[in-house]
């Protein structure tokens, strides 16, 4: 972990440990917390196999976003409670999804992963699965099913791989795949992309100062980052988070260039 001031983080997930996670065999890596509101980004990893119990869930408050990276996750998506037959879908590496509250979902005996499944996640704050019985609701598969006032969700679901590249939109050379953004390429409320930095791209040093929340993970490749004056060498499995205020820029790419997941950001302006 990098010594930055307050409202910067820079972490390599090899420098992490592994430690246990409540949904049965899993494991993870806490990447970053944020107090304030109890939310977090984890790397994750669940391992081959099934067998898990047949149980349905919503939250109530709390927003998931996920984006895989390796192996296969299958879950079970519901329009609503009384949907009770469901769909499968099976995660693989460049999916990402993006769960709202009041989305029904769940898993069963029957699903089960060849692989195993190695994800990146983050929430709007907490509740830890089935385990925060507050925010998570248990949704039963017959009998009486409970009501909310709230609609029911779908939640967004996307295969990044299936993209074509866009040129990046305030970036020359740059390309990016949006995976929440919205159609214009502008950013929105919660924005996720995938960007791509060509081979020995240089920029400016020249800080821009930024207005919001936002992190990178590095899929492969690495680059230069400069982050309120300091430069960060980041490299596959990579973290990086700055607050509103800090300052930072892109300075240079590797020879092999870089593709990074970027939240809350286009890693091109405030």
């Amino acid at each position: 972990m990098s010594d930055h001031p307050a409202g910067v983080h820079v972490v390599r997930i090899d420098d992490v440990p592994w430690e246990p996670h409540v949904m049965g065999r899993s494991i993870r890596k806490v990447l970053d917390t944020d107090p304030s509101v109890d939310s977090y980004v984890h790397y994750r990893y669940s391992p081959p196999g099934g067998g898990n119990p047949k149980i349905r869930r919503l939250h109530l408050s709390i927003s998931e976003s996920f984006f895989f990276l390796s192996g296969s996750l299958p879950n079970w998506e519901f329009k609503s409670p009384e949907d009770t037959q469901g769909r499968i879908v099976d995660f693989d590496g460049g999916m990402f999804m993006d769960r709202l509250p009041f989305s029904v979902h769940g898993t069963g005996p029957d699903l089960s992963s060849p692989t195993g499944s190695t994800f990146l996640m983050w929430t709007s704050g907490g509740g830890e699965f089935e385990a925060d019985t507050g925010e998570s609701i248990a949704i039963p598969f017959e009998g009486v099913m409970p009501t909310f006032e709230h609609p029911y969700t779908d939640p967004i679901i996307v295969d990044s791989r299936s993209l074509e590249w866009r040129s990046h939109p305030r970036r020359e050379g740059w390309k990016w795949r949006p995976l929440s953004t919205s159609a214009k390429g502008t950013i929105t409320p919660r924005p996720v992309s995938v960007v791509y930095i060509p081979p020995d791209w240089h920029g400016s040093d020249e800080l821009e100062k930024v207005s919001r929340r936002a992190f990178l993970f590095v899929l492969n490749g690495s680059m230069s980052l400069l982050l309120d004056g300091r430069r960060e060498e980041l490299g596959e499995g990579a973290y990086a988070r700055w607050d509103p205020g800090s300052e930072l820029t892109v300075a240079t790419s590797s020879p092999v260039g870089c593709t990074t997941l970027v939240v809350g950001h286009d890693l091109a302006g405030s």
